[in-house]
């Protein structure tokens, strides 16, 4: 009869063993399953002065179909500071294409320097976790900070102009009082009452209808190339889009759908306009003119209407 021996030690070793691959098992069934095919993020200025914005572009591109990334880690953000954010996502027949689009305000003289950013995810194609980052971005500050007045100059006109409107208003009420008691001193001349009826009320303006106003921005930026005029039409595309005001584009392409491709084309261009490329926003300018143009069903033959 064989005999059998028990090794306590061994098996415990054993154990221990096993024991010890059960957390790095639990992590790596933590990390999503996703296959990273490009992770990049670039600015569209080199050089910056204090305190101007500038846009930074995060693309990400997966070889599954997702409607959304929360697993995209930020880097960190040095001498700047995030205003606004917006992401556009776009199916692909191999997977899903997801641009990050944040607006940043320089701060002080030196440097901005933006950390990589990063997904922490399970490959299927490498068949372990991995850490997928990108590339980082530097961006010169150059040049010298505004001043700002003191707490105490504010303070200090807020109350002279408050005196000063005290002291008129004094003035003012003097003058009333001595020209009612200068006209009761005065004996009442008898002159004979004539009673004219009051004018007509004149006609209210016609309200403009939607193309017209969107015609009359574009024939306003069309004058005067500013930021102002720029969001003024921008403004009434998001409008005609169907979304309220401080909405973004994603808010109003995902609102308009498929319903109107060149409303689509000049919402695009607008913002290409407002925000792209320095280099590249006046031709933006102008294909958001020409998108505008045929949306609105403007006839090639009236062009004195863009031109006034």
């Amino acid at each position: 009869m064989a005999e059998i021996r028990i090794r306590p030690f061994g098996s415990i070793a054993v154990v221990v063993a096993l024991l010890a691959l059960v957390p790095f098992r639990s992590a790596a069934q933590g990390y999503p399953h996703l296959h990273v095919i490009a992770l990049s993020q670039r600015a569209d200025r080199a050089v910056v002065e204090p305190g101007a914005a500038f846009h930074l572009t995060i693309h990400v591109r997966i070889a599954q179909r997702r409607d959304r990334l929360d697993e995209l880690i930020l880097g960190s953000f040095d001498n700047c500071e995030i205003i606004s954010n917006e992401t556009v996502r776009t199916t692909l027949l191999d997977g899903t294409d997801f641009v990050e689009r944040l607006t940043l305000q320089a701060l002080a003289p030196g440097e901005a320097t933006i950390s990589p950013a990063y997904i922490d995810a399970d490959d299927p194609a490498q068949g372990k976790p991995m850490r997928f980052s990108s590339n980082a971005v530097r961006v010169e500050v150059r040049g010298e900070v505004a001043a700002v007045p003191a707490f105490g100059v504010h303070v200090s006109i807020a109350r002279l102009g408050l005196a000063v409107a005290i002291v008129a208003g004094l003035f003012a009420a003097a003058f009333v009082g001595c020209t009612l008691f200068v006209r009761r001193r005065r004996p009442a001349n008898r002159m004979p009452v004539v009673i004219t009826p009051a004018p007509a009320p004149a006609p209210p303006a016609a309200a403009l209808s939607p193309n017209e106003r969107l015609i009359r921005a574009a024939e306003a930026y069309r004058s005067a190339r500013s930021m102002p005029m720029l969001m003024a039409a921008r403004a009434v595309l998001f409008e005609r889009a169907g979304v309220a005001p401080g909405a973004t584009l994603v808010d109003a392409l995902r609102r308009l759908g498929d319903r109107d491709a060149r409303l689509r084309a000049a919402l695009l261009a607008a913002e290409d306009a407002a925000f792209g490329p320095a280099a590249e926003r006046a031709a933006a300018g102008d294909a958001l003119l020409a998108a505008i143009q045929a949306y609105t069903g403007t006839a090639a033959a009236n062009q004195d209407a863009w031109t006034r």
